[in-house]
């Protein structure tokens, strides 16, 4: 039996159940050539893909949906999201934001900070098919003393697995077993970590089968600090300005962007990025959640990307439901336009780079046998136009298409 693209809810609810789904005659991206294989048919079984052909033959039962020169993509991966608060947080609207993100292509996301004990309920509800939404990959934040009590003993709250001070002498095997008794992948190294005690942390969490992520400034361990520790991901290229020299005139209100741009055009980011690359550390850019404020981080991060560090997608905003389109789409923009990025590179970063971020390289982020059928139809052609991605006709999410 043959679809056309523009499924109903009741095909697309068919088709989900199906043992055996080929798209047919559809553009592939190569993610890693950046260019798209034309005609091609993707073989997807069990939520995965097992054959990728010019033709195809089984006796087994089939759904066909030709997509007739559409363009298929990996499933998009925002690796710097907030879709908790942490505190007071409503569950429904934890869901609300997740299936928001799906809906728009976001097959997979990194939660940097939030409600681990909400996550865990999302993920595990996700997996299980309760819910739309995402594959969510989410983090235990972790800070020093003096970020939660500025050496007065002042938070109130207790910590939490999903949230924790660390200082020397503590037991961070135990602490990084309790993190992970909340289902968190990694850990957010987010302040008040001196160049001593930052490997020391990132080192148990490693043992303990966590992915290290963390600030790119530590407060007080530098870049260059940071990404020695052994931190595989650092958030947020505008920390890179704490390289500058310092002076009473950068942080001011009213200083001149032109001002601004200067300084940060005279910072010598070669060795960090020569450090990054050694230790093949990824940089989140979040430039969205810096663009309003400053402006300058636009030229920065294409001088990062000149020297050939990997840089992944995340945008570090908390969802805005009202908004036609999630801020990765800005985020993408920004890349293309104003930082270097061919398309091509810019969604290398969105879905390859972004999948080795959450450590799922093996199983997401490019279209190959074996992997995850997280995918996009696309009408147009996103090599060409990058806001091709606004135009999504079909997602599909570990192989079942889901109805728009």
């Amino acid at each position: 039996m043959l679809f056309s693209i523009n499924l109903s809810k009741s095909e697309a609810s068919l088709l989900s159940n199906d043992t055996l789904l080929v798209l047919k005659n559809a553009n592939v991206l190569d993610v890693q050539k950046g260019k798209f294989v034309e005609h091609k048919n993707v073989v997807i079984k069990d939520g995965k893909i097992i054959k990728i052909a010019s033709n195809f033959k089984t006796k087994e039962p089939v759904k066909i949906i030709d997509l007739k020169g559409k363009f298929l993509t990996p499933g998009l991966i925002d690796v710097h999201v907030h879709v908790t608060s942490n505190y007071k947080n409503s569950i429904e609207k934890t869901y609300s934001h997740l299936s928001y993100f799906l809906k728009h292509g976001i097959t997979s996301v990194r939660d940097a900070g939030g409600d681990g004990d909400a996550l865990l309920i999302a993920s595990k509800a996700i997996s299980a098919g309760e819910r739309n939404g995402p594959d969510v990959y989410y983090s235990a934040f972790m800070a020093g003393d003096w970020y939660y009590n500025r050496d007065q003993n002042i938070r109130k709250e207790p910590y939490t697995a999903w949230q924790q001070r660390l200082v020397p002498g503590d037991d961070l095997d135990k602490a990084m077993i309790w993190a992970k008794s909340v289902g968190v992948t990694g850990v957010k190294l987010y302040h008040s970590f001196d160049a001593q005690f930052l490997p020391q942390v990132a080192s148990a969490a490693k043992r303990n089968g966590l992915k290290v992520w963390g600030h790119t400034m530590q407060y007080p361990a530098s870049p260059i600090e940071v990404v020695k520790s052994g931190v595989k991901v650092l958030s947020h290229v505008s920390m890179l300005e704490t390289m500058r020299k310092p002076d009473t005139i950068f942080n001011r209100r009213k200083t001149p962007n032109a001002y601004r741009d200067s300084v940060v055009a005279a910072i010598d980011i070669t060795e960090f990025c020569n450090e990054m690359k050694k230790h093949n550390a990824i940089l989140d850019a979040t430039l969205c959640v810096s663009m309003e404020k400053d402006p300058w981080v636009l030229k920065l991060l294409k001088r990062v990307h000149q020297q050939g560090v990997k840089i992944a997608t995340g945008t570090d905003q908390i969802v805005d439901l009202k908004s036609p389109y999630p801020r990765l789409m800005d985020e993408l923009n920004y890349f293309v336009t104003d930082c270097g990025f061919t398309n091509a590179e810019a969604i290398r970063s969105a879905t390859l780079i972004a999948a080795e971020v959450i450590g799922q390289e093996n199983n997401v982020g490019s279209i190959e046998v074996g992997k995850k059928a997280n995918l996009i139809v696309l009408k147009e052609n996103p090599l060409q136009d990058i806001s091709a991605f606004k135009q999504i006709e079909v997602v599909i999410k570990s192989g079942k298409i889901l109805a728009r």
